[in-house]
This record gives C-alpha cells, structure tokens and sequence, in this order.
C-alpha cells in the first residue's frame, strides 16, 4: 500500500473519530438523567447485601437507551439505597440511538459516569464499525475511547 494511501485512510480514521469523540455514543449524555426499566425472566433480590441479579431476557431501559444481556447483577448504596453499579454478561449489547455497541462484559457506573465494554467489544456507527479489546464510555460527556486492538471498517460517505 502506498503511503499516500495509508495517510488518507488515516486521517479518515481521525477524522470520523474526532467526529464521533464530539457527538458521543447515541443519546447516553441525554439519558442519564432518565428513569432505569428492569425487565428479565428471573430476579433474585438480595437486600443484605443490597445487591439484584437478573437472569436471561435482561432488558434495561433509560431515556432512547437499552442494554440487553443475559445476566446483570445491579449494586445499589447501603446508605440510600440508590443505584451504584450495574454488571452485565453475556451477549451484552448496548443501543443508544442508532448507535450500537457488544461485549462479552458490561460494567455500568452511575457513580462515575462511566460504561466499560470487554471481551469481543465492538462499536458500531452508521456504517462504520470498531473492533477494540475495551470501549470506554463517558455517559456525562458522551466521549468514547476504544482501547487495545483497534480494527476500523470505515464506509466512504457517499455524500
């Protein structure tokens, strides 16, 4: 490959991230003021521990986004009882929007505005979809960081 060639794939690369770095991952800065919907087949509620785990059909909504998986266990404060944590597993995939993000592992912090994706993680945009070892996603700021094995397919804009 030219190296003409792989300095204009390059700053295409640059340039949809920047632009994705700006518009974040769908509408999580938006939503995370929303109320969360839990929906599963089986819940176990362990208050001792304040901690619910729910099992197979997870589904759990906030504003225009839904994280899907096959097991999340939910951690809430001892103090006041308000969500901290959420942790998602197996076939996890996150809408928000029309953007798309899956992982093998989710952990969702409300206490640090925080979403991480592992194992198998991908990004997908539009038309253009990122392979990364772990996606870091800021839920207040909307900025999202891909780490550790990138992989881009970038479309050309037909525009």
């Amino acid at each position: 490959m030219s190296k003409l060639i792989k300095i204009f794939f390059l700053s295409v690369l640059l340039s949809s991230m920047a632009h994705s770095q700006n518009a974040g991952f769908g509408s999580l800065s938006n939503d995370r003021n929303e109320p969360l919907h839990f929906n599963s087949d089986s819940l176990i509620f362990n208050q001792a521990k304040n901690i619910a785990e729910l099992f197979d059909g997870v589904k759990i909504t906030q504003g225009k986004s839904t994280l899907n998986a096959e097991y999340v266990k939910v951690i809430y404060s001892k103090t006041d009882n308000n969500l901290e944590k959420i942790l998602a597993e197996r076939n996890v995939e996150l809408k928000s929007n029309t953007d798309i993000a899956k992982a093998d592992k989710a952990v969702y912090s409300l206490i640090e505005n925080s979403i991480s994706l592992t194992g198998n993680a991908q990004l997908v945009q539009g038309s253009n979809k990122i392979l990364a070892d772990q996606i870091l996603i800021d839920t207040k700021t909307g900025l999202t960081q891909l780490l550790g094995g990138v992989k881009t397919v970038i479309l050309p804009s037909t525009n």
